[in-house]
């Protein structure tokens, strides 16, 4: 008997075997699009970041002042620049940050905010005329108060309010 041989091979098509110009040409303009659509819109997010950072580190520095105040039992002095926040407190002899019986004035914290984002409005809520944008923190826990406003290039600003009694800061957008 002979053997029969199947004629049928299957041989793969040249259109089969790889991707058209045209389909990788469409994968690209796909992928330009989605490009074009999200880079604006994290841009503006990294933008919103840097201010709500700024907002939340000008807070904690004010409370960090208020119960430094009071821990050191030594009035402590929160400047305020156009981009530059310090806290500084006056030595006295029961210093406990640095323990020592210095008087000179030491450097607690300092913060300086991001190029884009300035203190437009500063102001200082008691009738005493302070030299600058300057808060007072008294070791009773009391304070000056103030109210702030940061602002950046975008014209977004938060006002920050520091009650001088009870050392409450609230945030408006």
């Amino acid at each position: 008997m002979k053997k029969q041989h199947s004629s049928f091979i299957v041989h793969p098509s040249s259109f089969a075997s790889g991707f058209t110009l045209i389909e990788i040409m469409l994968v690209v303009v796909i992928i330009l699009i989605v490009t074009g659509i999200a880079v604006p819109k994290l841009s503006g997010s990294f933008s919103s970041t840097r201010m709500k950072d700024a907002v939340r580190s000008t807070v904690r520095i004010a409370r960090y002042a208020r119960s430094m105040a009071i821990l050191e039992q030594a009035d402590c002095t929160l400047s305020f620049a156009t981009n530059h926040i310090s806290l500084t407190t006056a030595g006295n002899t029961n210093n406990i940050s640095t323990n020592s019986s210095s008087s000179a004035n030491s450097v607690l914290a300092q913060r300086r905010l991001p190029d884009e984002i300035e203190i437009t409005d500063f102001e200082n809520r008691t009738d005493e005329d302070m030299e600058g944008n300057n808060v007072l923190f008294y070791s009773s826990g009391m304070n000056d108060g103030f109210e702030l406003t940061l602002e950046d290039d975008n014209d977004r600003s938060y006002t920050i309010t520091c009650n001088p009694i009870t050392g409450k800061i609230t945030v408006e957008e």
